[in-house]
């Protein structure tokens, strides 16, 4: 796969320009309160905004009724689009967070462990290039969840998976993220759709294959084979078992931390940072439609890959990929493409931590889901841009340093990194030097989302200083 060249940094509040409110007033007060947040990612709004009145301004800038989520986020969607003309195949990647707040807030309801707050289901756009570098968020659907849900009560017993088939359920939230992802895509890329096992359906999949998208989707259920003769696999897993290896790779696996649900679900527990040896297989398939998705297709026509790890860990969970897509498997480089399309879907994780640990998003002191929704409308952007950085500085080919600073965030940086920058430094050397800012160490590894939204906060806030000085001379 080929690199292509980032284009240079636009500033958080560029995201913003196009919002529209109904009063030009709310523009300008918007394009303040997104400069002030991109200069303090993680403190807390009295600290980020920089007088009493500009935070006032804020509180009554994010409980105004015309001000909503969906306004907030439309531009970044619409600079989200404009980044992803410039590349044929773009990788959507949709995955779902809870957000969890202490104490009560007006609007909010239970989560799946003890807690208080909303759900967030996210569809992000990600270069398939190989580079994975993030471009955006394209769809957001948030909820809170003031009763049972329908999952829930059939797991009780007081609901049928009949009943269940006729009544809204969360899961359907999956191909709504993918609606609205085509929708916001507007042509400027094809779309790769890309989902974990939670997303495995099979009403799901049937939608999508009748909608033409492509996607990707890790197996999460022993599907039935529509197929099968006698003395042959019934199951998906088994006749993937009986496929011969069609090549080996190495990859390195990043390490997981402890997640809400970490104990009960295998693809959340913690895992340990290795360079893992998988072994590839892969075969098309016909799936047999279950008795209880009776609106769907008979038979889906699939491929499967198989994705392996050979000799793991004695105390670790061995890497185990089911990969059900509509992407062409006929060569091994087609079915190397597939596993790195589904290896891009990491790439909405690390945006969730840069939305919960570069800018604190939980950590906000908001009374109800009005504002508590608005302020993640402002903080996305400002995450993306975190994770942009981050992603770019790690990039192998030395990416330039105007992919990721301005010119004068550059020269400013230069001048307060006690460690000389090269004459020409590159996209990592700024990263390196942010989190320095912050206080990173080298010998405590890659900087962690803290370290570098402390350092960024740092820096931009000099930038102010340093704009401010060559105003008055």
């Amino acid at each position: 796969m080929t690199k292509r060249t980032q284009k240079p940094q636009t500033s958080v509040v560029s995201e913003f320009a196009a919002a529209e409110f109904g009063d030009p007033r709310r523009g300008r007060r918007l394009a303040g309160i997104a400069a002030r947040l991109e200069a303090k990612p993680a403190a807390p709004f009295p600290r980020a905004l920089a007088t009493e009145a500009d935070l006032e301004g804020f509180y009554r800038f994010v409980r105004n009724e015309a001000v909503t989520f969906q306004a907030l986020l439309q531009p970044h969607v619409a600079a989200t689009r404009g980044r992803m003309a410039g590349h044929p195949t773009v990788l959507a990647v949709h995955d779902t967070t809870e957000f969890r707040f202490g104490g009560t807030r007006k609007g909010c309801g239970r989560l799946t462990e003890a807690g208080h707050g909303f759900l967030g289901h996210f569809t992000h756009a990600v270069t398939a290039d190989g580079t994975r570098v993030p471009l955006g968020t394209l769809a957001v659907e948030s909820w809170a969840r003031q009763e049972a849900t329908v999952t829930a009560l059939r797991k009780q017993g007081k609901l049928s998976y009949a009943e269940t088939q006729a009544l809204p359920n969360e899961q359907d939230r999956w191909f709504r993220g993918v609606a609205a992802a085509e929708l916001a895509a507007k042509g400027s890329a094809s779309l790769i759709h890309v989902m974990d096992s939670e997303a495995d359906d099979y009403d799901l999949m049937g939608k999508l294959v009748q909608a033409g998208c492509r996607w990707v989707i890790r197996l999460c259920y022993d599907r039935a084979l529509a197929t099968a003769r006698p003395g042959q696999p019934t199951k998906t897993k088994e006749l993937v078992a009986k496929r011969k290896v069609v090549c080996r790779r190495q990859v390195q696996l990043s390490r997981r931390r402890r997640q809400p649900g970490g104990a009960k679900r295998r693809r959340t527990r913690v895992r340990k940072e290795r360079l893992a040896t998988l072994a590839i297989s892969a075969t098309p398939v016909v799936l047999r439609r279950p008795y209880y998705c009776k609106a769907s297709p008979e038979t889906l026509p699939v491929n499967i890959v198989s994705v392996r790890e050979l000799n793991p860990p004695a105390d670790d969970e061995p890497v185990e990929w089911l990969l059900i897509t509509t992407e062409p498997i006929a060569t091994e480089e087609q079915i190397l493409n597939v596993i790195d399309f589904y290896r891009g879907r990491w790439v909405i994780e690390e945006f969730f931590k840069a939305l919960k640990t570069g800018c604190a998003v939980e950590k906000r002191q908001l009374e109800s889901w009005h504002t508590l929704h608005n302020a993640l409308g402002l903080l996305i952007p400002v995450a993306w841009n975190l994770l942009r950085l981050r992603t770019v500085a790690r990039m192998d080919g030395g990416a330039p340093a105007s992919t990721v600073l301005t010119g004068v965030q550059l020269e400013v940086l230069r001048r307060a990194s006690h460690t000389p920058l090269p004459r020409k430094p590159s996209a990592r050397d700024t990263m390196l030097a942010i989190a320095r800012l912050g206080g990173y160490h080298p010998s405590n590894g890659e900087p962690g989302w803290q370290l570098l939204g402390r350092g960024y906060q740092d820096l931009l806030m000099m930038v102010v200083g340093y704009q401010l000085a060559a105003e008055k001379m």
